[in-house]
């Protein structure tokens, strides 16, 4: 009997195993008050330590974290990932500290809480088995439960976190029975042995069981990228998360989830391809037609960019149709959108949480009225990131979806391509909103608000959203590089 122990490699989850002992050491230190203040910028060196153990892991291939089951692969693809993740964190927690010492939510858990989602993140894009899929998706989502309800005065805060809460669990529900399924049918739970069992010959019986396995992640990945019918919770959420904690939900949450759908539609599934692209199909086009309807009546700017997440989700499942082991176009472009969504979101949603933490009315179109003159700079950060997210050239945003829609066409979805272009267009009516409303209407309309500067470190997060977004829409070639450099070491 051999009873010799499968080799574990431990350099191959570092990054991992640094998050973790990060947002451990931040939460031991955060229970003493003396060492509070230096917390947020304790995790942005832990975050960026993490960040370069990735970097010098990126480009030396696969390297599995067991040789006999490896659960766990660090490979260029969830190595990008997670240095997405990190730099999402990142301008996170340079958005948040003015917000949350305003708030009087400055507690090191709160950052350490944000850390441990981003390991959670990083785990579900090194899966290569649904145990470790799921493992990381927990991680995630309790982390998430807390920071939505971290405001526990604020009635909204608390009804974000329990409607998150119940709705996640149904969802994870759904994950792990499909996850029963898929193992009743392969008789492992391990994306290669799953696949290996789609490129057998196979009976009706374990068909069905198949197809209801992927029935069933997807019903839950659907969730947590809020694709419709799955996203009821979702302006709810963001409208009652504390500011910077709305902005991490809408894209690393999002960008996670993402990551999982293509390695396993792309890797695992594309045998089932002629059942599963004509759904996806239908929800891209339903989530992308009610995130642009819904949000032209809205007037909460948290709800306006709530549907506009759902509306881009849309457009990143488009390209699902053409991710194959043949074709990398399809993964490269909802990878390169991810990367830039981060920073159009982030830029969004900072904008408000630097103006909260000053005290400026910022939850309507109305309280923006004038800003374009009262506060130039903020103002112009926003311009910025609404015309990319409307996809307006020279942005980032206009050459994401350039490199999305080139994906649909050369894979021979142009009808699809179309569909896309013409909601685009529906688009822009209520970006644009915006931009009017700082600009061109007086600011005479608006109350006094409280004079001062704004934080310097959520000011950092906003030029960084910005110049990013600039940068890549004149220089995209870079990035788009990466982007295809990772999917290519998928299987």
């Amino acid at each position: 009997m051999n009873t010799a122990l499968p080799a574990i490699n431990l350099y191959a989850v570092m990054p991992q195993i640094v998050l973790v002992s990060a947002a451990t050491v931040v939460l031991i230190i955060g229970l003493f008050e003396r060492f509070r203040k230096g917390i947020p910028y304790l995790s942005l060196l832990l975050l960026a330590v993490a960040g370069v153990f990735a970097l010098n892991q990126l480009g030396r291939g696969p390297i599995a974290f067991s040789d006999t089951s490896p659960m766990m692969v660090m490979d260029d693809f969830s190595l990008v990932a997670t240095l997405v993740f990190i730099a999402g964190a990142v301008l996170t927690v340079l958005i948040s500290i003015s917000y949350v010492e305003a708030r009087s939510i400055d507690r090191g858990e709160y950052y350490a809480l944000l850390i441990y989602a981003v390991s959670g993140m990083s785990m579900m894009a090194a899966s290569t088995d649904l145990f470790t899929f799921f493992l990381g998706l927990e991680v995630l989502s309790i982390s998430l439960y807390v920071l939505i309800g971290f405001e526990q005065r604020d009635a909204g805060s608390n009804e974000g976190a329990l409607k998150y809460f119940l709705l996640g669990a149904f969802a994870s529900g759904f994950i792990l029975y499909g996850m029963a399924l898929l193992y009743g049918a392969s008789g492992s739970t391990e994306y290669e042995a799953i696949a290996r069992t789609l490129g057998e010959e196979r009976s009706d019986a374990v068909n069905l069981l198949l197809l209801g396995g992927l029935g069933l992640l997807l019903v839950g990945i659907g969730f947590k990228i809020s694709m419709v019918p799955f996203h009821a919770w979702t302006p709810d959420v963001y409208q009652g998360a504390p500011t910077p904690v709305a902005a991490f939900l809408s894209t690393g949450s999002k960008a996670a989830a993402f990551v999982v759908l293509i390695r396993l539609l792309g890797s695992v599934f594309p045998g089932l391809q002629m059942e599963w692209i004509p759904l996806i199909s239908v929800l891209a086009v339903l989530t992308i037609g009610v995130g642009n309807i819904v949000a032209l009546v809205q007037t909460n700017l948290k709800r306006l960019l709530a549907y506009s997440s759902i509306a881009h989700a849309g457009y990143m499942l488009l390209p699902l149709m053409a991710v194959s082991p043949d074709s990398q176009d399809g993964s490269a472009s909802i990878v390169f959108y991810l990367i830039v969504y981060t920073a159009m979101n982030l830029g969004a949603f900072g904008v408000l949480a630097v103006l909260a933490a000053r005290g400026i009315p910022c939850a309507t179109l109305d309280d923006l009225a004038g800003l374009g003159s009262r506060r130039p700079l903020v103002a112009a950060v926003m311009a910025v990131v609404m015309f990319s997210l409307a996809g307006i050239p020279p942005t980032a945003g206009f050459m994401a979806k350039f490199y999305l829609f080139s994906a649909l066409v050369y894979g021979g979805y142009v009808e699809l391509a179309v569909i896309g272009l013409l909601f685009s267009g529906v688009s822009l009516y209520y970006y644009l909103r915006v931009v009017v409303c700082m600009y061109m209407r007086p600011a005479a309309e608006v109350p006094a608000e409280p004079a001062g500067r704004l934080s310097y470190s959520g000011m950092t997060a906003l030029c960084l959203s910005a110049l990013a977004i600039l940068a890549v829409g004149v220089f995209p070639s870079e990035l788009l590089q990466l982007a295809e450099r990772a999917v290519m070491t998928l299987p």
